[in-house]
């Protein structure tokens, strides 16, 4: 989505409105979950240059299993505030948690993994763990660029 769109599709008005809040919040999370995969290779094409490729493999393994937490995440606190909004009351569905949970699961077993089968493929995994938060960084570069530019 380009500059244009994003700002096209904000709605105008006081940036503590509720929808130009939501508007904002599903925009950045959209364009987070989109560069995830872009940093993911873009980062693990240069560490095969610079480090070997079983590093920047390792580091894509990372990423992925980052990629997917992330997935997992945004959809479990989806079922949950749902959830909350159905009942009006703290709920939580044991299938709500058994994903919580899986999450940890998956990462702990993918690095138990590589850790034992290449150890020098297990810093990179760590390193692609943290993709989210570079993408997480730059939207709010973004944001902030957007809201410089609107003079907010």
């Amino acid at each position: 989505m380009s500059h244009e769109e994003t700002a096209a599709s904000l709605p105008e008005g006081n940036p503590a409105s509720d929808s130009f809040t939501d508007a904002l919040f599903v925009s950045s999370l959209r364009r987070v979950e989109r560069l995830i995969p872009v940093l993911a290779i873009i980062v693990s094409l240069i560490l095969s240059l610079k480090a070997g490729w079983i590093l920047a493999l390792g580091f894509l393994a990372g990423a992925a299993v980052a990629f997917v937490n992330f997935r997992s995440l945004k959809s479990t606190v989806k079922a949950v505030a749902d959830a909350v909004i159905q009942s009006g009351a703290h709920a939580s569905k044991p299938s709500v948690v058994l994903r919580f949970l899986m999450r940890f699961v998956l990462i702990a077993v993918a690095a138990y993994v590589i850790f034992l089968s290449y150890p020098v493929a297990f810093h990179g995994f760590l390193g692609g763990l943290f993709v989210p938060v570079l993408a997480i960084l730059a939207e709010a570069a973004y944001v902030v660029y957007l809201a410089i530019r609107r003079g907010f």
